[in-house]
């Protein structure tokens, strides 16, 4: 699949703004292997929006074409106009799917007029502007657009045998721990883990080492096999199972999951800062530090502290981690 990326803005047209919502959707869909062949931003302009639209559909230049903001009701938000006048067919099912999963966010998601809708066999998906909401957006839908565009360019196999298919590879939530060093992280990633575990719940971790790790001994068999070529080795036993997995590029959060954790409930990240979703800052006082979350709260769904902190994210104890498992199991894990 190939995916391109049309940002509407005025005044990133102009310079005035710095477009982020962009490179998160490329992260995201590059996490997902998906290449991103183009990205263009463009003002708020009807015809300019249409003529580039015909232009990637009609010359193929990607299945999918994600447009990113204009779909409010500001006067100069056109992008749905402008994608209903040049789509073939209409597919409703992920706007109102788009709504729903955002409607549980902010009742500000009723004033959406995104659409979706099918020109010369690539599929176009109007997502909000904001990279918060654009990726929440993109996610809700994201499980039916690979088969999606297979039945776009005539695949004519059964949808129930896909849909059992991703339900026995089902992608499971995300938390990211994040703080500076010495502010307890792997101490409280610890006692989540423990207790989702007392509490029934499979998980999995991803610790994150911003540099060189080595968990290969010299000498041992894996390690001389390692040496010798093998860019995948996998160590195993009757309890426990190791694979080492030689890169050039360390793999993304959500590349890691997709490959190794369908079988949990949850994902417990240490690390990863930027790049980590659904981050749940871990800060203290007395240490000094400034927070991460100050100049930009996106990407940050609490801050664990113990302090009061003039923010508007949910505050949690950090000396009791029973209240920060349950603001997790009542976000991601009620059944």
């Amino acid at each position: 699949m190939r995916a391109a990326i049309l940002v509407l803005s005025d005044k990133g047209a102009a310079g005035q703004r710095v477009d982020k919502s962009g490179p998160a959707l490329k992260k995201w869909l590059s996490d997902q292997q998906i290449e991103t062949v183009l990205t263009k931003l463009i003002p708020d302009d009807l015809t300019t929006i249409q003529k580039t639209l015909i232009d990637w559909c009609d010359n193929s230049i990607a299945d999918l074409i994600i447009t990113c903001g204009g779909t409010g009701i500001s006067p100069r938000d056109v992008t749905p106009e402008a994608t209903k006048a040049i789509i073939e067919r209409e597919l409703p099912g992920f706007a109102e799917l788009m709504r729903a999963k955002s409607l549980a966010i902010t009742p500000m998601a009723i004033l959406s007029r995104a659409v979706a809708g099918i020109r010369n066999s690539c599929l176009i998906l109007n997502l909000p502007g904001s990279p918060k909401a654009a990726l929440e957006n993109l996610t809700s839908v994201w499980p039916a657009i690979p088969h999606g565009l297979a039945k776009i360019k005539g695949d004519p196999s059964d949808c129930a045998g896909i849909h059992l298919q991703q339900a026995c590879h089902k992608t499971p939530p995300v938390v990211s721990f994040s703080g500076f060093s010495g502010c307890g992280k792997t101490t409280l990633v610890v006692k989540v883990i423990r207790l989702l575990s007392e509490r029934g719940y499979k998980v999995g971790a991803i610790k994150h080492d911003g540099h060189h790790f080595d968990i290969d001994k010299e000498g041992k068999d894996s390690w001389r096999m390692t040496q010798a070529g093998a860019v995948i080795t996998a160590i195993t036993d009757s309890k426990k199972l190791a694979v080492i997995k030689q890169h050039e590029t360390s793999p993304g959060p959500q590349e890691m999951i997709k490959e190794f954790f369908s079988e949990v409930d949850i994902v417990i990240i240490e690390g990863w800062k930027e790049l980590a979703p659904n981050r749940i800052e871990v800060y203290r006082k007395e240490l000094g530090h400034k927070l991460l979350c100050a100049q930009n709260e996106e990407g940050f769904i609490a801050l664990a502290t113990n302090t009061h902190i003039d923010t508007k994210l949910p505050q949690l104890d950090i000396n009791n981690p029973q209240h920060i498992v349950t603001f997790i199991i009542d976000k991601f894990l009620k059944r």
